[in-house]
């Protein structure tokens, strides 16, 4: 089941995230937040329009998490764009589906809100990851570049 992330998901989510950044080899965390940090930010990406915090729910447990944000936008005759960032899937629950059903339901969000577009980022690492959204029928289109702080 994707249902939008309450605040109780928080520590799981915490955790998800985690392990994405060490499937990358990045630098997670430069301080270590408090868990009134994570509520704070939790309740800023609630109450910000178009951004949707999401978690894949298995038999109980969170096994997935997304962030989809709506972008609007001027160009593209205003038509908004939408970005999915922070996808994560419990490493044991990978090939399951569970992925599958939080980017369709990304998908199906921008359809629905008129977006022209979906993209995502992936490090280049990832080659599983890169092959499942092609799988999905995204296409590598682009060059991106990112600057860390």
């Amino acid at each position: 089941m994707i249902r939008l992330a309450t605040e109780e998901d928080i520590p799981r989510i915490v955790e998800l995230y985690r392990e994405l950044a060490l499937s990358t080899s990045q630098v997670e965390l430069r301080r270590s937040p408090s868990s009134d940090d994570y509520r704070r930010v939790f309740a800023e990406i609630c109450a910000s329009p178009g951004h949707e915090l999401l978690v894949a729910e298995y038999q109980g447990d969170i096994v997935g998490a997304m962030v989809l944000v709506i972008v609007p936008n001027l160009s593209h005759g205003a038509c908004p764009w939408a970005v999915v960032e922070n996808l994560v899937i419990d490493h044991r629950h990978r090939r399951r589906g569970f992925g599958r059903l939080l980017v369709d339901y990304a998908i199906a969000r921008a359809k629905e809100t008129g977006c022209y577009r979906i993209v995502l980022t992936s490090d280049k690492r990832r080659r599983e990851a890169h092959r499942f959204y092609r799988a999905l029928g995204f296409d590598a289109s682009a060059h991106g570049f990112r600057l860390y702080f």
